[in-house]
């Protein structure tokens, strides 16, 4: 029996009909960006063509800060005009100083025109392709600087003026006393002005520095010239380490305080200078009356100082070695009245006249001062109405009858007198020579005294003091054999030769102490 083979269908899904597709979708993607591309560059160069054409400024477009975008270029060139020649401020300044300017004094105009083209050739020029697709895609234009026309001559005539303002010279150098030891240290630097320097460099970027608003003045400082004042330092070492001294004279007990202004501050008041290459130091005076006063306020018992009415001439004292003086002036006390006293009794111990303690007390019974109350005394430096003469000083002694002369500290010279007798009393206190007269009359007496000098009133109006032997005036001669015992009213009297000497070598204002 034959066997025939029977065909069979195969359906394996992976074989396929190799057919051609007909999909229309395909090419719909394609032609829209084929389009979209056309379009763009269509629209690019009608943008192009518009604004290379006839179209005003590019927008966006800004010269410095001025905005010109979407104007014309006559519109632009106004407004460039306005905002860069005339309305424009330039800051003119060395740094640490400004003044305001115009630009046209600065030799510094704008050319309207020429930067408004300029500005109108944005997106038009040799890039215009570059240009015109940054501004499809909304890149900000660049900024644009200003055609600037700049005249050297009428910048270097402006900033020729400027110097008078900034120039500024050094300050000298000066001493000071650091580390216990004196050295010279220079003063602030100067200030020199380069007119030439500020020239070119206006001249380089004169479009910036209109763009920034600010013209710098190119200086350089100055130094304080030292060398020469340190090569002299040593020279002069020995008269900086020179004090300044400061006495308080009391011309109520004779004694002197002594002060030397500390080194610290007196280098603060040093004043150098270089005259004729040689160095000259003078102190300057404006802090020496607030250093008397702390000087002053060292005092606890209400004395005070009398500031002679004369110039301090610190510089002088201080080269000389000569202090300054002033005179102490002691306050007005309390007495206490002890039992037995007497006003005249109080005027004696105290030193004080009587009349003077009447004037002090209103009021006051002279007949009957109680025990135990207490009176006002007026300042002892009352009896001194002038200013003091320093150096000299009389002594006088009741008891002795003598009359000592002191002169800068020393006895010159010892007189016998006579004092007032008991009736008339001198006076003990301390005084000072008030008057000078070659011949002074006491009507009461009926005196002619030679050579007076008055030191103090026994009543106001009534003045004693030193004279020579007195005369009657008939002529005689008083009292020349008893000098050396109490004769007179209340005056000391000297010999003759010895009265017209005193008179001539005491000047008004020398003290005179009187003791019992």
């Amino acid at each position: 029996m034959n066997l025939v083979s029977q065909p069979h269908l195969r359906t394996d899904s992976s074989y396929s009909d190799s057919t051609p597709s007909t999909d229309p979708n395909r090419w719909v993607l394609p032609l829209v960006l084929a389009a979209v591309i056309l379009a763009a560059s269509w629209l690019l160069i009608g943008v192009y063509l518009y604004f290379r054409v006839s179209g005003p400024i590019v927008p966006g477009v800004r010269v410095g800060d001025t905005e010109v975008g979407g104007l014309t270029v006559e519109q632009a060139a106004v407004r460039i005009d306005n905002e860069w020649n005339r309305d424009r401020v330039l800051l003119v300044g060395d740094g640490e100083q400004y003044w305001e300017g115009k630009p046209l004094e600065f030799g510094l105009w704008v050319d309207p025109n020429a930067t408004a083209r300029q500005a109108f050739e944005y997106g038009r020029g040799d890039n215009r392709w570059s240009e015109m697709a940054g501004m499809m895609l909304g890149t900000q234009p660049p900024e644009i600087l200003p055609q600037v026309v700049f005249s050297p001559k009428v910048a270097a005539e402006q900033l020729a003026y400027w110097g008078a303002f900034i120039e500024k010279a050094p300050e000298p150098a000066y001493i000071a006393y650091e580390n216990d030891q004196w050295i010279a240290k220079p003063g602030a630097d100067g200030i020199m002005y380069d007119s030439a320097a500020t020239l070119q460099a206006l001249a380089e970027q004169p479009a910036l520095v209109l763009r920034s608003g600010y013209l710098q003045l190119i200086t350089k400082p100055v130094p304080s010239p030292v060398t020469e004042l340190q090569q002299q330092l040593t020279q002069i070492q020995s008269m900086l380490d020179r004090p300044l001294l400061v006495h308080a004279y009391d011309p109520i007990s004779d004694d002197t305080l002594e002060w030397s202004v500390p080194r610290e501050l007196l280098s603060s008041w040093l004043q150098p200078e270089m005259k004729d290459g040689e160095l000259k130091v003078t102190i300057d005076e404006s802090g020496f009356g607030a250093y008397i006063d702390s000087l002053e306020k060292e005092f606890t018992d209400g004395r005070s100082f009398i500031i002679p009415a004369v110039a301090y001439k610190l510089s002088e004292r201080w080269q000389s070695g000569e202090a300054y003086t002033v005179v102490i002036r002691h306050p007005p006390a309390l007495y206490d009245v002890q039992p037995g006293d007497t006003l005249l009794k109080i005027a004696w111990s105290t030193g004080i006249p009587f009349w003077m303690i009447l004037q002090a007390n209103p009021g006051l019974d002279m007949e009957n001062i109680p025990a135990g109350e207490s009176i006002h005394l007026p300042s002892k430096n009352d009896l001194l109405p002038l200013p003091v003469v320093l150096g000299k000083r009389m002594l006088l002694s009741i008891g002795e009858q003598r009359l000592r002369i002191y002169e800068d500290g020393s006895q010159i010279d010892e007189f016998v007198i006579s004092t007032g007798i008991d009736k008339s009393p001198t006076q003990p206190g301390i005084f000072q020579v008030q008057t000078h007269e070659l011949e002074a009359y006491a009507s009461v007496w009926d005196l002619y005294m030679p050579h007076f000098l008055g030191i103090y009133e026994s009543w106001p109006g009534f003045m004693n003091g030193f004279h020579g032997l007195p005369t009657l005036s008939n002529g005689t001669r008083l009292w020349a054999s008893i000098l050396g015992k109490p004769a007179s009213f209340g005056c000391i009297i000297l010999g003759l030769d010895e009265a017209e000497w005193l008179y001539a070598w005491a000047e008004n204002g020398v003290v005179v102490e009187i003791i019992p």
